[in-house]
Order: structure tokens, then sequence, then C-alpha cells
């Protein structure tokens, strides 16, 4: 019996524990109301990767009686050049779009390099012929959801001591939601068995500036925000990357390269000390990419983007002729190569080592976008009956443009037709003359 009566309270007390142990677990019905309402939390906001928008304000007053002239730009975000409008358009007043890019939450720092010159000449004036090289950069958050819009503006300082300062640089940094949140009204916790319900209203946003961050975080670890009340634009996708290389041999190479396909041309410089290629970000696309650089003949090429691939495109550049022997000449619109195509007989693809002359022809048609090109082909006498020749003829005009199209130019700049016999360059009465009479002409023809 004494033992019966120690027991008894021991079993009321492990019962009462349980059952408080009981109570504190959610039931299976609670949990899977709490589970639903944070599914419909998530769904009320739409969160995009971050976006950047980069643009530039004209200098005002530049390309007037001022004499302010904008001779070289060049911007990088995070160390990564950007493809922008060349000098000539940033140059005018008002607002120029530079890039919009898809980016990864986390920190940026965007540099802008400018050069200025003054190009309206007075005697009396300390300014003529001066450079101002202005260099300024801004570092600032991003993170999903947000819109960042970052305007690189130079000024003037009218009250500048010294004309070297009399020119400024600088940059205004906001963001903007690019996904509209609704307030949303949490209920209490529901009661078991009753279904959760999130209730949605409408609101208008709210506009506040945002400053630019230098090396700190606001102390809620989020950078501020703006709620913009126009519609937020219709950027591009996240970029797909590019990646440049411009040789001379085996030594990096100086050079401009221009990229035509989505939007304006975009141009990017290349530098000679570039151990490692140069990469740019662009929209997915197809793209014409023309490469430029003094003393070396232009070349083209065409590459197709794609944000799951990464290409590398790669440029040897030739040297361009110093001897005037060596170079294409053009007379009465039609162009003459110092080593021309040469064929066999009855064949309609040119000899090996004669087609070397076909890089000054992509040089000509890369430099001026207004050219296109007619290639007419022709036989000597004896290469079959008329019909034959005539083909023949056509046949060789076509390989030669294929020739072109590899070496990246547009076939549409190209046409091709066939003279078969019908006007010899040389006496077919010899070898050597009908030699002559199976080549090719280019004749030169502008505009569309």
């Amino acid at each position: 019996m004494a033992s019966l009566s120690y027991q008894a309270p021991l079993l009321v007390i492990v019962g009462l524990l349980a059952a408080n142990a009981r109570a504190a677990e959610p039931s299976s019905v609670e949990q899977r109301a709490r589970e639903d309402l944070d599914r419909q939390l998530q769904a009320l906001v739409q969160t995009p990767p971050p976006e950047v928008v980069i643009s530039y304000e004209g200098l005002p007053g530049a390309g007037t009686t001022r004499g302010y002239k904008l001779v070289e730009a060049d911007f990088s975000l995070n160390g990564q050049p950007l493809a922008v409008p060349g000098p000539d358009k940033l140059n005018a007043p008002g607002v120029h779009r530079l890039a919009v890019v898809k980016v990864e939450e986390g920190s940026f720092t965007l540099v802008s390099r400018v050069t200025y010159a003054n190009d309206a000449w007075n005697l009396f004036s300390e300014e003529s012929g001066f450079l101002w090289k202005l260099t300024a950069s801004v570092t600032f958050q991003v993170q999903k959801g947000l819109r960042v819009r970052v305007k690189v503006m130079p000024g003037i300082n009218p009250t500048a001591p010294d004309p070297r300062l009399k020119l400024k640089l600088s940059h205004d940094v906001a963001a903007e939601m690019t996904a509209q949140l609704a307030d949303v009204a949490i209920p209490d916790a529901p009661d078991a068995g009753t279904p959760s319900k999130v209730a949605q209203t409408p609101t208008t946003p709210v506009t506040s500036p945002v400053q630019p961050v230098s090396g700190t975080q606001p102390a809620s670890g989020k950078a501020p925000v703006v709620l913009a009340a126009e519609r937020p634009e219709e950027g591009p996708a996240a970029p797909a990357r590019l990646l440049l290389k411009v040789l001379a041999g085996k030594k990096p190479l100086a050079a401009t390269v221009y990229l035509r396909g989505k939007g304006a041309p975009k141009q990017v410089l290349v530098d000679a000390k570039a151990r490692k290629p140069t990469p740019v970000l662009l929209p997915p696309g197809e793209y014409t990419v023309d490469v430029l650089s003094r003393g070396y003949l232009a070349q083209t090429r065409k590459v197709k983007l794609t944000r799951e691939t990464e290409p590398t495109v790669s440029f040897t550049l030739a040297k361009a002729p110093a001897k005037k022997t060596q170079q294409a000449r053009v007379k009465n619109e039609r162009v003459e190569l110092p080593k021309e195509p040469r064929f066999e007989e009855k064949q309609s693809a040119p000899r090996k080592g004669t087609t070397v002359g076909l890089a000054l022809l992509v040089d000509m048609l890369v430099r001026d976008e207004s050219l296109r090109l007619r290639i007419e082909g022709h036989t000597d006498n004896r290469e079959g009956p008329a019909a034959s020749r005539q083909a023949l003829s056509e046949a060789r005009a076509k390989a030669v443009a294929a020739l072109l199209v590899d070496s990246g130019l547009d076939a549409s700049r190209i046409e091709t037709g066939g003279m078969g016999d019908t006007r010899p360059k040389a006496p077919n009465l010899i070898p050597k003359g009908r030699e002559l009479n199976r080549r090719v002409e280019f004749v030169l023809l502008r505009g569309k």
C-alpha cells in the first residue's frame, strides 16, 4: 500500500506533461494552413533579377559656341568595359542610354572616364586647345526586384580659379522596384480546420531618393529604394557574354570593334596591353563584329550570342600594304587587285594561293558600309559550248562571292553575274591570253 501511495502522484505528473507537449505541437490541419499562407505571401512578391540602367547626360552647351567637345568616353562596370555609343552622339545635349544589364545581387562600381577639348580658338583664352581628362567612380548595392539607375553627369564650374578645374564629372544614383508590391493583411493564426485567407489592397507607389554607397551600407543592411509611379521600362533580358581578342601575329593589338545587331551599333576599344580577351555584355542575338586598327586590314565576322555559351571571337589582323603597287585601285567603279583570283580551264573554284587579294576587298567594304559589290565571271572561248561557258562564268562569280561571305561580309551586299566569253581581256589565240580571260571582275555599287 505504501508503494502505491508514491506511484500514483508520479503517474499523474507524467500524464500532465504529455498532455502539455501534445498541446504545444501544431495539428496537421494548422500546419497545412500555415504552409498555404506562406505560399500565398510568396506569390505576392515578384522578384526579378537586379537590373542596372546607365545613362549619360550630355554637357550643357557642348558642341556650341562654348567650344567644349567630347572626344573620348570609356565606361566599365566592375572592371568590364561597356559597349556604348560614340563620342559624337554623347556630345549632344540631353540624356543618352549607355547600357541596360541584368546582374547578380551584390556591390557594383561604375568607373567613368571622359575627355573634353576646347576647340574654340581664341588667342586670349587660356582654355584654347586645352584637354580635360575626367575620371569618376561610384559604388552601389543591388538586390532582387530593383532597377538601379546611374546617370553620368559632366558639368561646368564657372567660378573655378584654375582652368583645369573648369569641368567636373559626377554620378547620380537612384533605384526603383521592378515589381509592384501590395499591402498584405496577415490574419491571426487560423483556427484548426479554418482555411487561411490573404487580403490584397493596391497601394500608391512612393518615391524617395537613393544615396550612392561608398564602402558602407545603411544601418538596415539594405539599400534604400524608390517605388516608381511610372511603368518600368522594357529592358533586355539577362545579357549574353562575348569575349574579344585582337592579335597581330601572337601579340595583342589595339583596335576599335564595332558590334552591329540589336539596337544602335556599339563600340568597344581593345587595349594593346590586354593579355586576356576583352569581355562584352550584349542582349542575346546575332551580331556583325567589325574590327579596325590603324595600319592593318579591317576584318569582319558574324556571331550568334546566347546566355548558354560564351564564345571567344579572335581576329588576327594583317598589315595593310604600304606600297601603292600592293594596294587595291578603283578605276571607273571597278576594283583592280594587285593579285586577282586565277582559274584553271573549266574549273569554277579559284586556284590555291590566288585569293589573298580578297582581303583588300573585305577591308574596303568594312570601312565603308555604303558600298556593295557586283562580281562578274568570265571564261575563254574554248571552255565548252556557249551555254556551258555562260554557266561556268556564273559559277566562278558565285565561288568568289562565297569566299567573301566566309570572310564575314554580309551576303546581301554582294551580287553576282556571268559574262561567258563575251568580254575578253586578251586574245584567245594564245594560252596566256586565255588564262587572263578566265577571271572575275569587281564592280563597286553604292547605296541600296
